[in-house]
């Protein structure tokens, strides 16, 4: 059962940041995870930390780690990347009908 809306701006603060606390925990996790995976490999600390701002899908830094101690094929990267990114396509197909009316904002 969801709350009622928050009133004041404190509350909505306080509200939108209990609402965020588990996806918070859950990208602490996930990057100490990334981290510690990349240190294994041999990377120092500042290429999981770019990849992780240049890289848009969380699942393909992990694969591109394990390729790039490998014989590198730019090909495969590309093509691996569209791959496991289209999934984010079949997300965006379960949204239009939600977004029907929304104008120029459905872009977004």
């Amino acid at each position: 059962m969801q709350a009622s809306p928050p009133a004041t701006r404190q509350e909505t603060v306080r509200f939108a940041f209990n609402s965020s606390l588990p996806i918070f925990f859950g990208y602490v996790i996930l990057g100490t995870g990334y981290g510690l995976y990349m240190h294994n490999l041999g990377f120092g600390f500042w290429f999981p930390t770019i990849m992780a701002a240049v890289v848009y899908g969380g699942s393909v830094e992990f694969i591109l780690a394990s390729m790039l101690v490998q014989s590198f094929l730019p090909g495969n990267v590309v093509l691996i990347t569209l791959v496991v990114g289209f999934r984010q396509f079949f997300y965006g197909l379960s949204m239009l009908k939600k977004y029907r009316g929304a104008g120029w904002r459905k872009f977004f």
